[in-house]
């Protein structure tokens, strides 16, 4: 307190001081003004050290999961093939892990989605969800035989809103493949808020991953260290039960050739 009352006066008095040099067409050294935006700045830094918890600085990032066993997420529903043990297609600089996700599209399903719980709530993602300045970006390693071009949307929302849309789900980000059967790490940006979203960016729980969505394709997809938001503070332990796949099928299935569809019409819910 007495440090905020110590910043203000500063601040204040400084203020009076050029008022009264601008009325009086009297101006201060050059010298004189920088030593009080210094001070005025100093005050300010030490304020947002004293008043914002490290545990909330926006910086603080996470991989869900690298597919080595180090992981913070539980895989929950999907409409695709799924295998959390697969084989990397092509080890490289981008991506050297032997072992990662692979998903095979389902076709049936025009807003088509994996799943993922995390053991608590996201910290606040606000940073996240904006257009203004350079927000923090999420991120993915991703290789698949879709065509540049192939949009990829991930959605953080909350599980216990019975996964509906819009009202579970506070925030969508968004990006587009730049290659085929190569690996390329792409960052989503920023997309909306859904109207009729209830889910607030502090009761983040869920992250719900959609290859090409809005269409009838069945693209395989290789994708490794989803990148995002930490959890709460004292609450990023990895979780440490082995993934099991019980909708795993034939995991080397080749993809069918991509068709063309017509996504113009609005689908309401994911």
């Amino acid at each position: 307190m007495m440090l905020l009352v110590l910043c203000n006066t500063i601040i204040i008095n400084y203020n009076k001081n050029i008022m009264k040099s601008t009325l009086l067409g009297l101006f201060r050294p050059q010298s004189a003004i920088r030593t009080g935006i210094t001070k005025g700045k100093v005050c300010l830094i030490i304020l947002s050290l004293h008043l914002v918890p490290t545990s909330h600085v926006f910086s603080q990032t996470l991989v869900y999961d690298n597919f080595e066993g180090n992981k913070a997420i539980r895989y929950a529903e999907r409409t695709g093939v799924f295998d959390s043990i697969a084989k990397n297609p092509k080890i490289d600089s981008i991506n050297k892990s032997p072992k990662c996700g692979f998903y095979i599209r389902n076709k049936a399903k025009k807003f088509d989605n994996i799943k993922m719980e995390l053991p608590s709530n996201l910290m606040d993602v606000s940073a996240y969800a904006t257009y203004l300045g350079i927000p923090p970006k999420l991120k993915i390693k991703l290789y698949t035989n879709a065509p540049t071009g192939t949009l990829v949307e991930i959605l953080l929302g909350n599980k216990n809103g019975n996964n509906d849309y819009p009202a579970g789900t506070n925030s969508q980000y968004q990006t587009y493949t730049t290659k085929t059967n190569a690996w390329e790490e792409l960052e989503f940006k920023f997309s909306q808020i859904p109207q009729g979203s209830q889910t607030s960016t502090s009761q983040i729980n869920q992250v719900t991953l959609l290859f090409n969505p809005n269409s009838s394709t069945s693209d395989a997809y290789y994708f490794d260290e989803i990148t995002g938001p930490g959890l709460m503070a004292g609450k990023s332990d990895p979780v440490a039960t082995p993934e099991t796949t019980p909708q795993k099928q034939e995991p080397n299935k080749k993809a069918e050739p991509v068709k063309k569809v017509n996504s113009s019409k609005k689908i309401a819910k994911k």
